[in-house]
């Protein structure tokens, strides 16, 4: 009995091995000549950013819609940019990653969220229209109710708009990450 579970042992490690290895011929070769996973053509690090400027307009327009003052801090150095909105009982925060293989990484996030909290709808991602790469059934940006989160891709841009306002519903909240992905997305498509 014990060879058999050390062949079964050896055949679900040689299947792991083999996941996402990343060598079919549709890869390409990543910046500095070497294969990664998630490699495919549009996958290049981008310089798009969440800037001091762009971080002020999503500050005001975070700040019409709740009617308190925020403050805000903001990182604008690409490929991992943010801003930080803060103020009382007000907390958003939102994300860029534009780093190599982006899109890659928030498929990668949305299968395993799905994966692991499949059956609980409030932990699992929902598809919201009109806020990712235009494709069908929305699988483009997603809603997690329970994290009161937003991630969505365009191109090689990942973001992550984190959406928290005291006595909000959660359907006001997700339309609000919603609208601020769509107001950061114009904003760092330069």
């Amino acid at each position: 009995m014990t060879g058999r579970r050390i062949l079964i042992a050896c055949i679900a490690l040689a299947a792991l091995a083999g996941c996402g290895s990343g060598s079919d011929s549709s890869s390409t070769s990543g910046p500095d000549g070497n294969r990664y996973f998630g490699d495919h053509p549009g996958q290049a690090e981008t310089k798009a950013a969440i800037g001091a400027g762009d971080c002020r307009a999503l500050r005001q327009a975070t700040e019409g819609e709740v009617g308190r003052v925020l403050k805000t801090q903001s990182e604008p150095t690409p490929p991992s940019s943010r801003c930080l909105l803060r103020g009382r009982d007000v907390s958003v925060s939102i994300y860029l990653d534009a780093a190599y293989a982006a899109r890659q990484r928030y498929y990668n996030r949305m299968v395993e969220q799905d994966q692991f909290y499949g059956t609980d709808p409030a932990k699992h991602p929902h598809p919201v229209a009109g806020v990712g790469d235009p494709g069908a059934y929305e699988h483009t940006a997603s809603w997690i109710p329970a994290l009161s989160t937003l991630y969505a891709i365009r191109g090689n841009r990942w973001l992550t708009v984190a959406y928290s306002v005291a006595a909000t519903p959660r359907p006001r909240r997700e339309a609000m990450a919603a609208a601020l992905a769509r107001h950061a997305f114009r904003l760092t498509a330069r």
